[in-house]
């Protein structure tokens, strides 16, 4: 490795991997957020995960209960998602994704996917497009093995 990394102590490059990741998804974000903050995450875990309760859906978010009432109230007023009533808990209602839903979610990653393309095109060498294709991999493994730590 030329880039200088190699000699550097693991939690070094964790830490520029960790803020580069979120530099890249601010980028992305802000080229091509077509929804209101907070919709894509929560389109994207009903599509993902099935189903959701408010409590849910405001966890994953790291949102209070009544922060995310209304993201869901707003997201129902404009046709994204749907309740049901919850068929283990009769206080709670299910949210999912209406056809709708589905549609703007799809939009807003192809949108995200053409610019993300688009500056790989214009940016990178053949190499290092080669380089990026292999990155998905890894990260995947990443993210599985911190969710086996985090259930240990």
């Amino acid at each position: 490795m030329s880039s200088g990394r190699a000699d550097r102590p693991d939690v070094d490059v964790a830490e520029e991997l960790r803020r580069s990741v979120g530099e890249f998804v601010r980028a992305v974000r802000s080229v091509t957020d077509t929804l209101p903050g907070g919709y894509a995450e929560v389109l994207g875990t009903l599509a993902r995960d099935g189903p959701q309760n408010i409590s849910s859906l405001a966890q994953f978010r790291g949102v209070r209960h009544q922060t995310m009432r209304v993201t869901v109230a707003e997201m129902e007023s404009q046709g994204l998602i749907t309740r049901t009533p919850d068929p283990d808990d009769a206080r709670s209602v299910l949210l999912d994704l209406t056809a709708h839903g589905h549609a703007v979610l799809n939009q807003d990653r192809a949108a995200r996917r053409r610019a993300v393309a688009a500056a790989a095109t214009a940016s990178l060498t053949a190499d290092q497009q080669a380089m990026l294709g292999r990155i998905p991999v890894i990260l995947e493994t990443l993210a599985a093995e911190l969710r086996e730590r985090s259930t240990r």
